[in-house]
């Protein structure tokens, strides 16, 4: 059985599925987008400090084409450009900001911040949750390819989530997966921290684009994430939410939410 994301059939990407979401069975999680464009990131001796994800339309679950721009810039900063494309439109894009990697003996101590995962044992993260399927009706990422725990801590403000994220399967078959492209894949759960206020059977909330900014790649297995969120009665909302890994504080993400009601209108 294929036990990834995504497969390759020459120059076209195939989703499996792993990769469906929870809002309609033909259409792709925003978490597998995410982690599929960053693994299209490919700027070797960089550190990928933003990368900034653009749902341009309905990710279907169709066979793709994933195209990297070279990356462009100076001898400290570039950019790079990944779009995933149906036929020859556009249907999601990732601008990726890079900076030169480098070795700096920093002083001690500057590089430590508060760490509420550093506080409590790391939970079972090798199993999903497979009561997603019952939920959803229809395999997907929720209930397939992720492992989500939450993080009980006093350190936690109110109103604040907190997440234990893993991805389970490669984004390809036979291929390590970048770790920015796994911390792109548990930024997606930052809406949770919204969800929480609203009814999952009463309402949607459909992540429009997400900005992930990070002052290292990730480590480990496991992204942590201590999320805040809003909705509006304009139909928007807004998920924010500090990184984390087994090394400490990574970076931080945002999210813009589409919010609507479940309910047929008239």
């Amino acid at each position: 059985m294929t036990t990834s994301l995504f497969l390759r059939d020459g120059s076209l990407v195939v989703p499996t599925d792993f990769a469906r979401g929870p809002w309609r069975p033909d259409a792709l999680h925003g978490a597998a987008v995410s982690a599929l464009l960053a693994c299209g990131v490919d700027v070797p001796g960089w550190t990928p400090v933003r990368i900034t994800f653009d749902l341009l339309a309905p990710v279907r679950a169709v066979p793709m084409i994933l195209h990297a721009a070279p990356p462009e810039g100076g001898r400290r900063v570039v950019r790079q450009t990944v779009t995933l494309l149906e036929g020859d439109r556009p249907v999601a894009r990732a601008q990726c900001l890079a900076v030169r990697r480098a070795e700096l003996d920093l002083p001690e101590g500057v590089s430590d911040h508060p760490d509420p995962f550093g506080e409590v044992p790391v939970p079972d993260l090798d199993r999903p949750r497979r009561g997603a399927r019952n939920a959803i009706g229809w395999d997907c990422f929720d209930g397939s390819a992720v492992a989500v725990r939450g993080l009980r801590s006093t350190a936690l403000e109110p109103g604040a989530v907190g997440l234990w994220v893993r991805l389970l399967v490669p984004v390809f078959e036979g291929e390590p997966t970048p770790g920015i492209a796994r911390a792109a894949a548990a930024a997606d759960y930052a809406s949770t921290a919204t969800s929480a206020r609203l009814n999952f059977e009463e309402w949607s909330f459909m992540n429009a684009e997400l900005s992930l900014h990070v002052a290292r790649e990730p480590v480990g297995p496991w992204v942590g994430l201590v999320g805040t969120g809003m909705v509006q009665p304009v139909g928007s909302g807004l998920s924010v939410a500090a990184l984390y890994d087994s090394a400490g504080r990574l970076g931080q993400s945002a999210q813009s939410l589409v919010v609507e009601s479940r309910q047929p209108v008239g």
